[in-house]
């Protein structure tokens, strides 16, 4: 027992002893220094704390043979009592840098990464963890890592994971149990900074799988490219295989690059593993102009190099685009490329610039690129203005030079042969020369057609702000059909130049020099340009002058005299111009310069004059221009010093719109030498009118600072239509700055309290409105705008935008709200409506392009009122509702008329392409009034369509009650000529009338439609169909029909309108009768009417049969004719009548009874004065003529008779009596 006790005590007292040597070691600052000591090879410096809780150290080296960890400034703190819960709990890790060096292993790889299935004794709860960077045998693979995790039963929770590459930033979070396959699960945001222009753009990361076999990856990219991807990789497997695929659209590489160069359907796949390469196929389409272009990318990537299989754009079968490339990055760099051009359209993929008289249709070249040489060839064939032309050369060269040794351009018969070497190290060298022959400029440039040939020899360099140069060039043939010369010869270095002949002839115009520079500078150059015409087409006039030059280098002096006359350039005219200009030997200068008569169309400018005049340190200048719509005079002087110029806008007046502005006060203006150029405060002021700026910066990148105050806005009449006036005041304020990265700034504009005017045909009208503010916030891609008007019965409108500078279309988008537009406003402009009131409110979308914007809402009218004498129907009530969808709107309204009458209608319109209309429009008890002859009851229901410049119009037409009552003709009872022109109404020259295709039922009369004119009493019924282009068929019946004529009333026995073609052209079959009882006998008498209604035909008959004249007789009188004055005249008005309605037989029996030979029926005059006019002969010299008005009771009756064969005597009576004796003669 005492032998246990003793065990025990010695066992408790080791326990202590290992205990206490654990604390020493590792609970003391020396006994952690004594044990790291202990580790071979381990080096620590400044170690401070203990290896058993918090511990750091300036400088941590550990070192065996090759391999070597070095920390810089770690820190470690851990909590030793955690391992009581079974636990390593470390609370924060933290160095500054981490240096690992290993060999290179030479062993080569057998087979995949084996993990071991780990299972720690005790759990892991990390705490703060930062690594500043992590280098790799000197590389630095990772920077600013953090990590935070704790390892359980289930594996290792990571919390957070931050680590970054370069600008290349990864946020990560998830699980990673090491048992088995060793599953992961992962998600979180990658941020990559490869988008141009620092532009955001981040990846959506999430990766399922197992670590051992394989990951699935999928990711969603946002910002700069919109696109996802999806597949799978096996991280721990020999040579990484691996497949994805990515998909986007509308993914633009540059926003500086148009939309038509914008990847739209782009689908990229790529398989393999680094061993034998990763496949490449891509696929997009690009938006050019005319249509989409087609891109195909094929290819192989690996370790070693990567292989372009063919990269084609496709525009058409016979225009398209290869490149083909073979890359290889194991031993330095070497390239092989081919591209293979086909008549391929670069302008639609790159329409921001005007397209070349040039057209590239074929082009071949192939490049080797290796070790920085460069060895190559090319062939293209291209179209110019004048045809067909070809270049071939061989190039070679490497990062400094470049050598083209057998340049060939072959041109129709002409040609170009000669090299090219071009050196760009250190300055500028080259040497070129090329022989011409019979060469046409017009493949270049179409308005310079003719021939060139001759020799042209360049060689210089500049180096060292040094130039030097040999140059030698004699070209002579025809351009433009005029003899052409063009000579100069010149050479010289440093100080030292010679200019031995410059000699330039086209035609009559010629420019002729020479010059040196030894120690004393001399030459001239005389110019006699006296046919322009002859230079350039659209070109005009004549310029004559010569240039002097003198002195020396450092002191020159010269002397410059031009004048030119009726010179012109297309629209634009100069009458004369002069310029002189001095320099003496003081170095005083003095410049003058007028143009007189100038016009830019048909604007007229009128005269601009400038003087100059200074030395190197002191200038001055004055500007003045004089003419009918700006008259402008401004002062400018100032000093250079040591490249630094300093002056001042010393006076300014500008009179324009009325107004005259003048500058307040001196301002300053500074140009450096640095570039930067300054414009200081200043004020300009028209009565009660400023323009303020603040202090500018013009260079670079522009700082603009302007306040306009009270500027009147009827000053801008000459700009606006001239129907069409402003008054008011406009404030603005502008602060801009233009950096190269985009605009940056505010502008407000401020025009409320206004009145806009309308000229309607020669009255003003006046509409006043509150307010009108527009502000904009501009930046470099995006422009924000703000639009408030506030117009009292204009209504108010509000709208917001964003505008995109920089795509060309300049896309929109933003909203817009319109309240309370009272359609009141537009009644003086549609005078045939006397009451016109409705408010009109919406609300919706903008998009689209700036210039073509693109509306999405709905604009509602409530409230309606449309009404007016001379309308034939009044709307009451009339509400609207328009639902605009872009380039169409859907229609839907309704409204009442009268006291039961309703009406609706709706359907949609589309503008998209062409105008596209589908409408459908019912109604009920519509009263409809067409002064002063009718008033119905219509009901439609009809279908009007408008499609391919074809209208269509489908549906019934109800008119079952109403009053039709004719109390006199109107103006139109006349009908107008065929081959009558009524000017101002003629459609387009070879416009056809627009088709029209009709399918309408009309159905009249079914209650009860009262017609009563010209004697007629009847109730109209009835049913006709209109057909295309207003054939109509179908008959309507005037039943119960009475005629009053002469006194007397017929009753219409039968009464159609027959309708078998156009509609204004029925068949009239029509029977009005007189029933006469006498003793013996009952007579019924009647007229018939029969035929088209433009030339009927009418008959007298009776019953029982008898001769027209008796039955005309028992029509008028009731009973048989007799012979008497008084029943002839009544039978003579009552023929007269019936000779205009077609029954000249009739009239022709009835005078030739009354003794009247030669019997014609004739009308003169025109509009009310429209007369009928009988006429005859009694005897051979005795004729009577008698006028009835048509439209006037007066009538004229005449008697004349022959004296002889040119002499006559005429009677008339009437309005006016006469006697009359006239004398014929024929010319």
């Amino acid at each position: 027992m005492r032998g246990l006790k003793i065990a025990g005590l010695v066992a408790v007292g080791l326990l202590g002893v290992v205990l206490l040597a654990l604390w020493t070691v590792l609970g003391t600052q020396a006994g952690s220094r004594w044990a790291l000591g202990q580790v071979p090879g381990l080096n620590v410096d400044n170690f401070q704390g203990r290896l058993g809780g918090q511990w750091r150290a300036d400088h941590l080296v550990w070192q065996q043979g090759s391999s070597r960890v070095e920390l810089n400034a770690p820190t470690f703190d851990w909590s030793p009592a955690c391992l009581l819960r079974m636990t390593l709990c470390i609370d924060r890790l933290d160095v500054d840098q981490v240096s690992l060096q290993f060999a290179p292993s030479t062993e080569e790889s057998s087979g995949p990464l084996q993990l071991p299935a780990l299972k720690l004794p005790v759990a892991l709860q990390l705490g703060e963890v930062r690594v500043g960077s992590l280098l790799f045998n000197g590389s630095e693979e990772l920077k600013d890592l953090q990590l935070a995790a704790h390892w359980t039963a289930a594996g290792l929770q990571i919390d957070a994971v931050h680590l970054q590459r370069d600008d290349l930033v990864l946020d990560l979070s998830g699980l990673l149990q090491p048992v088995g396959d060793w599953p992961l699960t992962a998600s979180g945001n990658l941020s990559l900074p490869y988008a141009p222009d620092g532009a955001p753009w981040t990846v959506a990361l999430k990766v399922d799988g197992d670590l051992l076999k394989t990951l699935k990856l999928d990711a969603d990219s946002s910002g700069y490219l919109s696109a996802t991807l999806s597949g799978e990789l096996q991280p721990l497997v020999e040579n990484l295989p691996a497949q994805l695929h990515i998909t986007a659209d509308a993914f633009k590489p540059s926003a500086d690059l148009p939309d038509t160069l914008q990847l739209n359907q782009l689908d990229l796949t790529a398989k393999g593993d680094l061993n034998s390469g990763y496949q490449l196929l891509g696929k997009a389409l690009l938006p050019a102009e005319k249509g989409p272009v087609a891109m195909l990318l094929q290819g192989r990537v690996d370790a070693k190099g990567a292989q372009i299989a063919g990269l084609d754009l496709t525009a058409g079968d016979k225009q398209s685009l290869k490149l083909t490339a073979q890359l290889d990055w194991q031993q330095g760099f070497s390239a092989d490329a081919k591209i293979d051009w086909l008549d391929f359209p670069w302008h639609r993929l790159y329409p921001l610039i005007d397209e070349p008289q040039v057209t590239v249709r074929t082009f071949n070249g192939e490049i080797s690129y290796k070790d920085g040489n460069y060895l190559g060839n090319l062939k293209a064939d291209l179209d110019g203005p004048a045809g067909k032309f070809n270049v071939v050369t061989p190039f070679s060269g490497d990062l400094k030079q470049v050598f083209l040794p057998e340049l060939k351009l072959a041109a129709g018969q002409g040609k170009a042969v000669g090299h090219l070497n071009l050196q760009f190290a250190d300055g500028i060298a080259w040497d070129t020369a090329l022989d011409l022959s019979a060469l046409n400029p017009a493949y270049w440039l179409a308005e310079l057609p003719g021939t060139l040939a001759g020799p042209l020899r360049s060689k210089g360099e500049f180096k060292n702000q040094q130039l030097k140069l040999n140059a030698d060039l004699d070209l002579k043939g025809r351009l433009r059909g005029q003899p052409a010369v063009l000579a100069a010869k010149a050479e010289g270095a440093g100080e030292q130049w010679t200019l031995a002949n410059l000699d330039i002839r086209l035609g009559d115009n010629r420019i002729n020099g020479s010059g040196s520079l030894q120690q004393r500078l001399a030459g001239q150059i005389d110019i006699k340009l006296t046919r322009l015409a002859q230079l350039w087409p659209q070109l005009r006039g004549q310029i004559n002058g010569r240039l002097d030059v003198a002195g020396s280098l450092k002191a020159p002096q010269g002397k410059l005299d031009l004048k030119g006359q009726q010179l012109a350039f297309a629209d634009n005219r100069l009458q004369s111009l002069s310029l002189d200009a001095t320099l003496d030997n003081a170095q005083r200068a003095k410049i003058d310069l007028k143009g007189s008569g100038i016009q830019s169309g048909d604007t007229q400018v009128g005269t601009l004059t400038a003087s100059a005049q200074g030395d190197i340190r002191q200038q001055k200048v004055q500007l003045d221009l004089a003419g009918p719509l700006v008259k402008l005079a401004l002062a400018l002087d100032g000093n250079l010093d040591k490249g630094n110029w300093r002056g001042r806008l010393a006076s300014g007046d500008v009179q324009a719109g009325g107004q005259d502005w003048k500058l307040q006060a001196p301002a300053k203006i500074e140009r450096l030498a640095d570039g930067k150029l300054t414009f200081a405060a200043h004020c300009w002021v028209a009565g009660t009118a400023s323009l303020c700026g603040e202090d500018q910066r013009l260079m670079p990148e522009p700082k603009l600072r302007y306040h306009l105050k009270q500027f009147p806005i009827d000053s801008l009449a000459a700009w606006l239509p001239k129907d069409f006036a402003w008054q008011g005041t406009l404030n603005a304020d502008v602060q801009l700055d233009l950096p190269a990265s985009g605009p940056k700034g505010v502008i407000a504009v401020d025009a409320s309290g206004g009145i806009l005017r309308v000229k309607d045909k020669h009255q003003w009208l006046d509409f006043p409105y509150d307010t009108l503010k527009l502000d904009a916030t501009l930046n470099p891609k995006r422009i924000d705008t703000r639009l408030n008007f506030q117009g009292g019965k204009l209504g108010e409108l509000l709208l917001q935008a964003q505008i995109n500078p920089l795509a060309k279309n300049k896309p929109i988008s933003g909203t817009f709200s319109l309240t309370g537009l009272d359609l009141a406003v537009a009644r003086p402009f549609v005078p045939m409506v006397e009451k016109l009131h409705g408010k009109l409110n919406g609300n919706g979308r903008i998009s689209g392009g700036l210039l073509a914007p693109l509306v999405n809402g709905n604009v509602n009218l409530v409230g309606g009122e449309i009404s007016g004498p001379q309308l034939p129907i009044s709307l009451e009530g009339l509400n609207v509702q328009a639902l605009i969808a872009g380039e169409s709107v859907q229609l839907d309204g309704g409204w009442h008329s009268g006291k039961a009458g309703q009406g609706s209608f709706k359907g949609h319109i589309d503008w998209s392409r062409a105008l596209v209309v589908d409408l459908s429009l019912q109604g009920s008890q519509l009263p409809v009034t067409v002064e002063p002859y009718a008033v119905l009851e219509v009901a439609p229901d009809l279908k009007i369509s408008l499609k391919n410049d074809k209208l269509a119009i489908a549906g019934k037409v109800q008119i079952p009650r109403g009053d039709i009552t004719v109390r006199e003709l109107p103006p139109s009872t006349v009908k107008v000529s065929d081959d009558t022109v009524i000017v101002g109404s003629q459609t387009a020259e070879g416009t056809p009338p627009m088709a029209m295709a009709m399918d309408i039922d009309v159905a009249v009369g079914e209650d009860q439609l009262n017609f009563s004119g010209f004697g007629l009493t009847a109730k109209v019924q009835g049913h006709v169909h209109i057909g295309d282009n207003l054939d109509t068929r179908g008959e309507l019946w005037l039943n119960d029909g009475r005629y009053r004529a002469y006194g007397q009333k017929l009753n219409v026995r039968r009464a159609r309108l027959l309708f078998a073609g156009p509609l204004d052209q029925p068949f009239l079959d029509i029977e009005a009768v007189r029933v006469t009882t006498e003793s013996s006998r009952t007579v019924t008498a009647g007229i018939r009417l029969s035929g088209s209604a433009e030339q009927p035909t009418t008959q007298i008959f009776s019953e029982p049969a008898m001769a027209q004249e008796d039955a005309l007789s028992y029509l008028v009188l009731g009973r048989s004719r007799t012979t008497t004055g008084e029943d002839n005249n009544m039978l003579a008005e009552a023929a007269l009548g019936l000779g205009l309605m077609g029954s000249a037989g009739v009239t022709s029996d009835i005078a030739k009874n009354l003794g009247i030979q030669d019997f014609e029926l004739d009308t003169q005059g025109s509009g009310t004065n429209t007369a009928v006019v009988a006429s005859g002969k009694i005897s051979e010299k005795l004729s009577l003529r008698y006028g009835v008005g048509v439209f006037e009771p007066a009538s004229t009756i005449a008697l004349r008779y022959l004296l002889s064969k040119k002499v006559y005597l005429e009677v008339a009576s009437g309005v006016a009596s006469s006697l009359d004796i006239f004398y014929k003669r024929d010319f």
